[in-house]
């Protein structure tokens, strides 16, 4: 079940990102970002409200912020990479950069993590992957 939700969170990701780079070729890199997250808000703000009896009450320290900045600054990114490269290299350089970043966050402990060596399958699957972009850039 975990891994065809995560399927369905790649698929998710690259329509979204597909749709967001167009919104951002017709308006701007930032403009689109606001209309992007604004939406989420609201689309959040409705399931938060229709659940607030069920969400815990907790105080927020700035490191919970941390996310949407990040998650900002990615679509930013994305935006201005899709338009030199495409939504299918800026992809595969993305999940590239995710895998090597969360086997590093697992090889270390990094962020509070429980260390969990990387077996050499993953290392397999990480090669596999570098040369697949590389192919695709060549």
């Amino acid at each position: 079940m975990a891994k065809s939700l995560a399927y369905f969170t790649g698929l998710l990701l690259s329509i979204m990102v597909t749709f967001n780079g167009l919104l951002s070729g017709v308006t701007n890199t930032y403009f689109s970002n606001v209309v992007y997250h604004s939406i989420g808000l609201i689309f959040f703000g409705i399931i938060v409200f229709t659940m607030r009896e069920k969400l815990p009450h907790i105080k927020l320290k700035p490191i919970h912020f941390i996310p949407g900045v990040l998650g900002s600054l990615t679509i930013i990114l994305n935006n201005i990479v899709i338009g030199a490269i495409g939504v299918t290299l800026m992809t595969a350089f993305t999940l590239v950069g995710q895998v090597l970043t969360s086997l590093a966050i697992d090889h270390w402990g990094l962020l509070g993590k429980k260390v969990t060596k990387p077996t050499p399958k993953q290392w397999l699957g990480v090669a596999v992957m570098i040369v697949g972009l590389t192919i695709m850039v060549l």
